[in-house]
Formats: C-alpha cells, sequence, structure tokens
C-alpha cells in the first residue's frame, strides 16, 4: 500500500512538472534562422492594419509602422518581477525614453506598442503605459497569432513588404538600420 502511494505522489510530481515547463509559445534565441521572415502584406491585410491603428491610436500613421506586441500569460520577464519596483519603472521609463527618442529622430515612421489583453502580464509590460491594450484582440487575430516568448515585432514597409521578428524582449526591431531591413527583405 506505501508503495503504491509513494508510486502515485511520484506520478502526480511528473505531471505537474510537465505541465509547468510546457510553454504554449516558442523561444527563438538572436540566432535562430527562424526568427525572422519576410513577406508582403495584402491591400486587405494592409488596410485593415491602417484602419485599426487609426481607430485605436488616433495617430496620423506614417510611412513606416513598427509594432512590438506582447503576450498574456508571458514568462519572459519572470525573474525581473521579482526585483525592486523602482528598478523595474526605471527600466520602463528608459524604454518609453527610447521609443520618444525614435520618434523625434526618425520621422518617417510610427511607432506603437501593443500588448494582448489579460492579467498575467509581467510589471515590465503592465507598467508601461505606452503600451495599448489591444482589446478585441483584432491586431492579434490579423498579425500576431503566432505566440512567441517575449513578444513579436513587426516592421511594414511603405511598399506594404514586412519584417516579423519573433521574440524580441529587448525591441530589437527599433534599432534595425536601413541596411539590416533591406538584408532581411531580400531575403527568399
Amino acid at each position: 500500500m506505501k508503495k503504491r502511494f509513494l508510486y502515485l505522489i511520484s506520478l502526480i510530481t511528473i505531471f505537474v512538472n510537465t505541465q509547468s515547463c510546457n510553454s504554449s509559445s516558442k523561444l527563438y534565441r538572436k540566432d535562430d534562422k527562424h526568427r525572422s521572415y519576410n513577406g508582403k502584406l495584402s491591400d486587405v491585410s494592409y488596410s485593415s492594419l491602417y484602419q485599426y491603428l487609426t481607430n485605436t491610436t488616433n495617430a496620423k500613421i506614417k510611412d513606416t509602422i513598427i509594432i512590438k506586441y506582447d503576450y498574456n500569460n508571458e514568462t519572459c520577464w519572470d525573474l525581473l518581477d521579482e526585483d525592486q519596483d523602482d528598478k523595474i519603472m526605471g527600466i520602463v521609463t528608459r524604454s518609453k525614453t527610447r521609443i520618444q527618442q525614435i520618434l523625434e529622430t526618425r520621422q518617417h515612421v510610427s511607432v506603437f506598442e501593443f500588448r494582448e489583453p489579460g492579467n498575467n502580464i509581467n510589471k515590465i509590460v503592465k507598467w508601461n503605459d505606452l503600451k495599448i491594450i489591444d482589446s478585441s484582440k483584432q491586431l492579434f487575430k490579423l498579425l500576431f497569432n503566432e505566440r512567441c516568448t517575449c513578444g513579436s515585432s513587426l516592421i511594414v514597409m511603405p511598399d506594404k513588404r514586412f519584417i516579423f521578428l519573433r521574440s524580441d524582449p529587448h525591441s530589437d526591431v527599433f534599432d534595425f538600420t536601413k541596411k539590416q531591413i533591406e538584408e532581411i527583405l531580400s531575403k527568399k
């Protein structure tokens, strides 16, 4: 009887551990060749994106659109969540300043930060009031439905070509140079 009980406890422990380690989203490393891909939005998708951004943000959309999208039930910043709140707020402040600098120096670029609705959001995302909640999940359904750990980013060029970057925790897409963009867009 005692042996069966220990066996049952062992099975439950294994089950719980495997379930807690499973993630519904994939983490792409910087050197992963599948981390980024390119393509071209259809007229319908581009029009839907443009309309959504215009209605949601009340902003004038510029030639090039850059979007960072963070997901609910994310684990990317779990360790940071354990740090002091003032340290996390410092990171949030620097992130907001970075966006302002990009908007000031790149006159033809619109930059948006969105997040999926939900309550299981890391502090670094939740406390950033520049992040717009995609409450209808329209943006999620249109472009960001492939969940990736640490969020995803998108650059849409004026000719509707795009670059999609999976697992973009530090918003690397904001710092892409013209040369990097051209290299990624030229890949087949």
